[in-house]
């Protein structure tokens, strides 16, 4: 990329005003404005533009997740929020002109957390109805929530995020509002845009992504904001521009250069408690190297898969040469093989296993220097259970690819364990 930055802007009619008005302060952004007014619609829509744009920006998460997992638009995808600044801005005209209490309306999209911070930041006890969600969802779903609460006497007005709902929620005469976006919260974005694309042609520099994850069932411990915020301390110290991709997800470009001095040549975890104030075992992230964007996310993503794979506050990282390590920083269980290996893929063919699982098998007798192992041995490297280390060493066996060779009687609690001798096609030459 080069020259001005060709932006896809994807969204309903009002919220693309915003955009614009906002984008004019931007001398180095050129819109590609795309308007839909039903969701199903926008595949049809951008495919004339798809090429054009260096990069997309979505006027709320619906039609970004609509991009980014449903279509894998391979370019990086940005989105509006919907905030508590856009909520203040509706919220205004119906509480101040109207008269209606925040108890007599219905909400959706937003999350719980932001509503109440709302109603503590103006001083308000009030309960309140909402439909909160992750990912996309269809106008039908919004407007039959709505209408329900409408029906049964129980709010006044509607409050949407969704364009297409509020219009189908006006023909059936409910008030409602939409809430879009403010320039404040585009102005943001469109900053962290034009810094995306500095750092992405910044000069022999491999684009480094990282997905970050937020671990279940913290949410009561530390609110969205504050992880929102520590995110966002963490980007800023490797230089990095921060995307939220989902309530408990964040995309992380930097350069690999950054990343890799901070991990010491991927040998360890990012310090996030030294840098972010974030406990470890609170994050499990995938970090993708790639000289494309596409490249570095595909790769962020299966690293993220195999950190998942390992529990909970565990990294892993997919280099551009196809070398996959995992977990990061775990000393002597940490594994790096290469996870594209044709010898692997004919293997495949013959046993019902994973492509990816006889390669990290063939990485793990690589690194032992030994084709002999135990299934308890097994599950360590793997990160699985001993019962799942098992079942793969029987299926081996059972296709004539490992043999019961021996037991090892050293362990005093339960039976003697079975060592096994793994004969895989070139297990050996393991990266």
């Amino acid at each position: 990329m080069s020259g001005r930055i060709r932006l896809g802007v994807l969204g309903a009619d009002d919220s693309l005003s915003v955009i614009q008005d906002v984008a004019k302060e931007f001398g180095e952004l050129e819109l590609i404005p795309v308007v839909y007014w039903e969701e199903d619609e926008i595949p049809d829509r951008i495919s004339p533009y798809l090429a054009d744009a260096h990069m997309w920006l979505c006027s709320g998460q619906v039609p970004y997740v609509i991009l980014y997992q449903q279509l894998k638009v391979d370019r990086p995808v940005f989105y509006t929020r919907h905030s508590g600044e856009g909520l203040y801005k509706a919220l205004l005209y119906w509480v101040h002109e109207r008269g209606v209490r925040i108890s007599e309306m219905s909400f959706d999209t937003l999350s719980p957390e932001t509503l109440q911070k709302f109603l503590m930041d103006v001083g308000i006890e009030s309960t309140f109805y909402v439909k909160h969600y992750t990912g996309s969802i269809r106008s039908e779903e919004l407007v039959h929530y709505h209408k329900s609460l409408w029906e049964r006497g129980l709010i006044k007005v509607a409050v949407t995020c969704l364009r297409s709902a509020q219009l189908q929620l006006k023909q059936l005469g409910i008030p409602c509002t939409h809430i879009t976006p403010t320039h404040s919260e585009v102005r943001q974005v469109l900053e962290s845009i034009v810094q995306t694309q500095a750092l992405l042609v910044s000069r022999d520099a491999q684009v480094a992504v990282q997905l970050i994850q937020r671990a279940d069932g913290d949410e009561v411990r530390t609110s969205e904001a504050d992880f929102d915020s520590a995110i966002h301390r963490y980007s800023r110290y490797v230089h990095g521009t921060t995307q939220k991709i989902s309530a408990n997800q964040w995309m992380i470009y930097a350069t690999r250069g950054a990343i890799e001095e901070l991990t010491d040549h991927f040998q360890r975890r990012p310090p996030l408690h030294a840098i972010a104030d974030l406990e470890d075992h609170l994050i499990t992230a995938g970090i993708g190297i790639g000289k494309t964007v596409r490249d570095a996310q595909e790769r962020a993503r299966l690293a993220l898969e195999q950190a998942n794979v390992c529990g909970s506050g565990n990294w892993a990282c997919a280099l551009e040469n196809d070398t996959l390590i995992t977990p990061l920083g775990v000393k002597d269980f940490s594994l790096s093989y290469q996870y594209v290996r044709e010898d692997m893929q004919e293997v495949g063919r013959e046993v019902p296993l994973s492509t990816l699982t006889l390669t990290k098998i063939a990485g793990v007798l690589a690194k032992r220097g030994s084709t002999r192992i135990t299934a308890h041995e097994l599950a360590q490297y793997l990160h699985i259970l001993p019962r799942s280390a098992r079942r793969i060493l029987l299926t081996l066996e059972g296709h004539g690819m490992a043999t019961v060779v021996g037991e090892d009687t050293s362990h005093q609690r339960g039976r003697p364990r079975k060592i096994y001798d793994i004969r895989m096609s070139c297990a050996g030459n393991a990266q």
